[in-house]
C-alpha cells in the first residue's frame, strides 16, 4: 500500500512501492566506482530555506523504492548530491527528505525540481481535472515522479555547450564538449556534417568549435559525432537551422496544409494495391509521398509554409472491422504496426527524405502525425509486451454508470479491439515511444509533430516529448532559438485543450493545439448561420483568454468532422444510414455556401492562430463524417506534376474556382503582410444591431508598418462604409487596396469610404 508521510507544510501523493506494479528488478550494487553495464548518474537536491532536512535519499525501482537505501551527501549546507551507478534506460525516482525532529523522525517524499523528465503513475489525476501541475516546490502540488534517462556510458558522450545563430549575417557558431566511453581514455576527434557534407571542426582535445558562414536564408542541418580511442561513436547531435526566421512568427506567417497522403495525389501507381476491404473508400486509394512532391508547387501558390503529413509509419495490413458493418484498411495511418519503417503504400525512406528536402527547398516546414496513444495489435511492442506495456481492454465507445469511457477513462480506453492502448505508467514504454518520435524527427529532418489524441495520454507524454525536444532539437540550454512546433489534437472544449499547453508555471506541455471551439463558432456563423458575426469577436477573445500566446491552429475542417460545405448544406448527419450503409455527400448546390466559406477563410487568415487547410477544403469538397470526409482529391488525377492553382481552378466550376483563388490570395497575402497575424486589432465597423451581418476590424503591425482592414459582409445587401482611420491606429490620407479583388479606396484626410458588396469579404491593405 502507498505510504504518505505528511509534514504540516507538505502534501504528498507518491507511493513507496514500484509504480509499475511489478516486483523490483535485482538492484545494482550502488557502491561507488565504475561497474560493467552501469553508468554513474548524478542526483542533487537543494533544500528549501524554510526547512533543512537532516538527510536526503533517492529511491526508485533501482533500490526497491526503499526510502533509506541510497543517501545523498550534504556537500555544503542545504545542498545534497550523489553519484549512483544505474543501467542505461529510464528510471523513475523520488527524493526523500528525512527530519530527525522526534523519535523515529519524519520522511517526506518529493519530486526533483531539477529533473527534466517525469513519470506519472496510474491515478495521478482525475480525468475531469484540467488544472494539473507538476510542481516540486509548492506544498500543495500534485506531482508525478521524476525520471532520469541514463545514456549508454559505454559510448562517448557529446554535449552542445553553446549555439549562437546570426540570421542577418548568415553565421552560426557552435561549441560542443565530448567525453570518451567507459572503456576508452580519450576522444580522438569530432566530425561535423553540414547539409550532408563534411565541415571543418576545431578540436582542442576537450571542446569542438565550428564557425558556419554564408548560410543561405533557408533550412540547414548540422550533425556532430564524437569518436573515442576505442573506436566507438557517440550518438549524433542534431542541430536543425532555419536561417530565414525563428520563433512563432516563422510558423504563423503562412498556412498549414494537411496533405492526407492516401487521398491527396497519386504520384506512383506502382504502389497501388487493395487490402481487400468491403468498402471502396475504406481502402487505400493510391495517394502517396511522390504525389505530395508533385503537388508542392500548388501548395506553394496557396501560401502554405507548413506541410502536415499523415503518419509515415508502417501500418497494419489487411481489412479490419469498423463502422457501418464494413471493413477498413489503415490508409489513414493511425494503425502503426512498426516503430521505424515507412508505410509501403506511401513509398519508402528515400521518398520521404526526398519529400522533406523538396519541401525545405521551398521554405516549407514539415510536420508528421505522431500516433502515440496506441499501436495496432500486429505491432511488435504488443506481441512482445502485451501483458506489461498495455492497459486492460476497455473500449472507448462503451459506457459505465452512464458515462462514456471517452471521458470516464480517457487515458486507458481502447479506440478499437485491435488497437491496444499504451500504459504510460510503465517507464520503459514511456521512454521508448518518445525515443521513437525523436528518431523520426532526427532521421528525416522534421520541423514539428502533430500529436494525436492528446487527452488520451497522461501528461508525462507531452511533458517528456517537449523536454527532450528543447534539449536535443532546439538546444535551448546552449542558446538555441529554433521553434520546433508540437501541436496537439484534443477534441474537446477550451479548458481541456489548454490543460495540455505549456504554461511556464508547473506544467511543461505542447506549444499549441487545434482550436475546436473556434471551429464550432465558424460553423455557427458561416455554416448553419445560427450565430451572427459578433460571435467571432467573442471567440477570438475567448481563445486569447484560454490559450494566451500559445502557437495555436484554427480550421474549417479536418478528417474527424463533416466537410464544411456538406454540414452547411444539410446540417450534421451521421456517417452511416440504415439500409444505405456509408453515406456519400454530393456537391453543395447553394452558391452562397461557397461565398460564406470565402468569408470564413478571410476571418481565419487574419487571426494570430495558424490557419489549417484540410486538403480539399480550399475547393469546398463535400463529405459526411469519417470516412466520407476523406474523399480523394480527384481533380489532381488529370493534372501533370507541378500544376498550380489556376490549373486546378480550371477543373472545377466557378463557385469552387473562386473559393480556391480566395484561399490562394489570402495565403500569399499572409506571407507578405505580418499585420494579418500579429499586432493590434480594433473594431472598425459594426452594424447598429444586436445581430450584425456586417463587421470590420483593423489590424496594425507596428514593427513592419503594415495596416489592414478586414470587412466581412454576410448580409444579402450591398453597403457603403465611411469611418475614420486615426482612432484605429491607421494612417490618414492613405490608399487601401483590396488584395482579393484589386479594388482601391483612397481616404480623404481621416475619412475612408469603402463599398462592401453583399456576401463578400474584403482584405484592404494600406499602400
Amino acid at each position: 500500500m502507498p505510504r504518505h508521510l505528511l509534514l504540516p507544510t507538505l502534501l504528498l501523493a507518491a507511493s513507496c512501492s514500484d509504480p509499475s506494479g511489478q516486483p523490483p528488478a535485482v538492484a545494482p550494487d550502488l557502491s561507488s566506482g565504475p561497474q560493467a553495464g552501469l553508468c554513474d548518474t548524478s542526483f542533487s537536491y537543494d533544500a528549501s530555506e524554510d526547512a533543512f532536512p537532516d538527510a536526503v535519499f533517492v529511491m526508485g525501482a533501482f533500490n526497491g523504492w526503499r526510502t533509506d537505501a541510497t543517501p545523498l551527501v550534504e556537500t555544503t549546507p542545504g545542498h545534497f548530491e550523489a553519484q549512483v551507478p544505474l543501467p542505461p534506460g529510464a528510471h523513475p525516482y523520488r527524493l526523500v527528505e528525512f527530519y530527525a525532529w522526534s523519535e523515529g523522525g519524519y520522511e517526506n517524499e518529493v519530486c526533483d525540481p531539477n529533473a527534466e523528465l517525469i513519470h506519472c503513475e496510474e491515478g495521478y489525476k482525475e480525468p475531469w481535472e484540467t488544472d494539473w501541475r507538476h510542481d516540486c516546490a509548492s506544498p500543495a502540488a500534485t506531482a508525478c515522479n521524476s525520471m532520469v534517462k541514463v545514456a549508454n556510458c559505454a559510448l562517448p558522450q557529446l554535449s552542445l555547450d553553446s549555439l549562437d545563430i546570426d540570421r542577418s549575417g548568415g553565421r552560426v557558431s557552435v561549441a560542443a564538449s565530448a567525453t570518451p566511453g567507459q572503456a576508452a581514455s580519450r576522444i580522438t576527434g569530432v566530425r561535423a556534417l553540414l547539409d550532408g557534407a563534411d565541415h571543418p571542426v576545431d578540436w582542442d582535445g576537450s571542446v569542438a568549435r565550428l564557425e558556419l558562414s554564408d548560410l543561405s536564408p533557408s533550412r540547414h542541418t548540422l550533425r556532430l559525432v564524437a569518436t573515442d580511442d576505442a573506436g566507438n561513436d557517440s550518438e549524433d547531435a542534431f542541430v536543425p537551422l532555419w536561417m530565414d526566421a525563428s520563433g512563432d512568427d516563422a510558423w504563423r506567417e503562412g498556412a498549414i496544409y494537411f496533405a492526407f497522403v492516401d487521398r491527396f495525389a497519386n504520384g506512383d501507381p506502382s504502389l497501388d494495391r487493395s487490402e481487400g476491404t468491403t468498402l471502396e473508400i475504406g481502402d487505400y486509394m493510391g495517394g502517396d509521398l511522390q504525389g505530395v512532391i508533385d503537388r508542392l508547387p500548388y501548395l506553394d501558390e496557396l501560401g502554405v509554409r507548413t506541410l502536415w503529413l499523415s503518419n509515415p509509419q508502417d501500418n497494419a495490413e489487411g481489412a479490419w472491422d469498423g463502422d457501418c458493418d464494413e471493413t477498413y484498411a489503415g490508409y489513414h495511418a493511425y494503425w502503426p504496426d512498426q516503430a521505424r519503417e515507412v508505410e509501403d503504400h506511401f513509398g519508402n525512406a528515400d521518398t520521404l527524405h526526398a519529400l522533406v528536402e523538396a519541401a525545405h527547398a521551398r521554405n516549407m516546414r514539415v510536420i508528421m502525425d505522431w500516433v502515440a496513444n496506441h499501436v495496432h495489435q500486429d505491432h511488435p511492442y504488443y506481441a512482445e509486451h502485451a501483458d506489461d506495456w498495455f492497459n486492460a481492454p476497455a473500449n472507448c465507445r462503451d459506457s459505465s454508470g452512464g458515462q462514456s469511457n471517452w471521458d470516464r477513462i480517457p487515458e486507458s480506453c481502447w479506440f478499437a479491439p485491435y488497437l491496444p492502448d499504451i500504459d504510460y505508467a510503465q517507464p520503459e514504454i514511456l521512454d521508448l515511444m518518445v525515443e521513437d518520435a525523436l528518431w523520426w524527427v532526427k532521421t528525416y529532418d522534421l520541423d514539428g509533430l502533430r500529436v494525436d489524441a492528446v487527452k488520451h495520454m497522461p501528461h508525462s507524454v507531452a511533458w517528456n516529448l517537449e523536454a527532450r525536444i528543447r534539449r536535443e532539437v532546439e538546444h535551448r540550454q546552449a542558446g538555441g532559438d529554433e521553434q520546433f512546433w508540437t501541436v496537439g489534437e484534443t477534441f474537446d472544449g477550451a479548458e481541456k485543450i489548454a490543460e495540455y499547453l505549456n504554461d511556464g508555471d508547473g506544467r511543461l506541455g505542447l506549444d499549441g493545439q487545434f482550436d475546436f471551439p473556434m471551429y464550432y463558432t465558424m460553423q455557427a456563423v458561416f455554416g448553419s448561420m445560427s450565430a451572427d458575426l459578433s460571435a467571432l469577436e467573442g471567440a477570438a477573445a475567448a481563445a486569447q483568454a484560454s490559450y494566451g500566446d500559445a502557437l495555436m491552429s484554427s480550421f474549417l475542417g479536418n478528417h474527424d468532422v463533416m466537410r464544411f460545405t456538406t454540414e452547411a448544406t444539410e446540417g450534421w448527419q451521421p456517417a452511416c444510414q440504415e439500409g444505405v450503409g456509408v453515406r456519400s455527400a454530393g456537391l453543395a448546390w447553394d452558391p452562397h455556401i461557397y461565398t460564406r466559406m470565402r468569408l470564413a477563410w478571410t476571418f481565419l487568415f487574419t487571426q494570430p492562430a495558424v490557419p489549417l487547410v484540410y486538403y480539399g477544403d480550399e475547393l469546398g469538397i463535400p463529405g459526411y463524417s469519417d470516412p466520407d470526409n476523406r474523399q480523394p482529391l480527384w481533380w489532381f488525377a488529370d493534372l501533370p506534376p507541378g500544376a498550380g492553382v489556376e490549373a486546378l481552378a480550371a477543373q472545377v466550376d466557378g463557385d469552387r474556382a473562386a473559393l480556391l483563388r480566395t484561399v490562394a490570395a489570402l495565403g500569399q497575402a499572409r506571407l507578405d503582410h505580418p499585420a494579418m497575424y500579429r499586432g493590434s486589432t480594433i473594431e472598425w465597423w459594426r452594424e447598429p444591431t444586436d445581430a450584425p451581418d456586417l463587421w470590420a476590424y483593423a489590424r496594425k503591425d507596428a514593427d513592419s508598418g503594415d495596416e489592414v482592414i478586414v470587412i466581412l459582409n454576410r448580409s444579402g445587401r450591398d453597403a457603403s462604409l465611411t469611418n475614420g482611420l486615426a482612432y484605429a491606429g491607421l494612417s490618414p490620407g492613405s490608399t487601401f487596396e483590396d488584395l482579393l479583388s484589386g479594388d482601391t479606396f483612397t481616404a480623404t484626410g481621416d475619412s475612408l469610404t469603402v463599398w462592401a458588396p453583399a456576401w463578400t469579404p474584403r482584405l484592404l491593405l494600406r499602400r
